[in-house]
């Protein structure tokens, strides 16, 4: 039964293959420990022992920060990054969290319309902020309260 949860060491590994699956830049398993401490968590997407989707965050006071997101690509489409946002969400709320940021590749447009009907907007652009492509980031925000 697929189900979304906060992540746990044991998620890890699966979270560092997707992270290398997805990203130019991958965080390695080590630095993804980062997630599994105070002012950051990880949220995933698992069926048994199969990692979907991810999100991790960090957050300092009021306001959180996604760091990645990524569905391996078999499963891309189907909601399940949303199903993930919708429980960051939730999760930064508990935490009193009252407005979460990202920044998105401009050319991703699919993740871009997923930001924007999840109620982020823009708030900036972060100019040759990515490498391998070379890439301005969308800087985007959403309020929780």
């Amino acid at each position: 039964m697929r189900e979304v949860i906060l992540a746990q060491r044991e998620h890890l590994p699966a979270v560092a293959e997707l992270e290398k699956a997805t990203f130019f830049e991958p965080w390695s398993e080590k630095s993804l420990e980062l997630f599994l401490t105070d002012g950051a968590f990880c949220v995933a997407c698992v069926d048994s022992e199969v990692l979907f989707s991810y999100c991790t965050v960090t957050c300092v006071l009021d306001e959180a920060q996604i760091i990645n997101v990524a569905t391996d690509s078999e499963h891309r489409g189907r909601g399940l990054a949303r199903e993930v946002l919708e429980f960051v969400f939730d999760e930064c709320k508990k935490r009193n969290i009252t407005s979460i940021s990202l920044e998105v590749r401009e050319s991703n447009a699919p993740a871009i319309a997923l930001y924007n009907s999840l109620g982020f907007s823009m708030a900036g652009v972060r100019k040759n902020f990515y490498t391998n492509p070379r890439e301005n980031a969308l800087v985007m925000i959403k309020n929780l309260d």
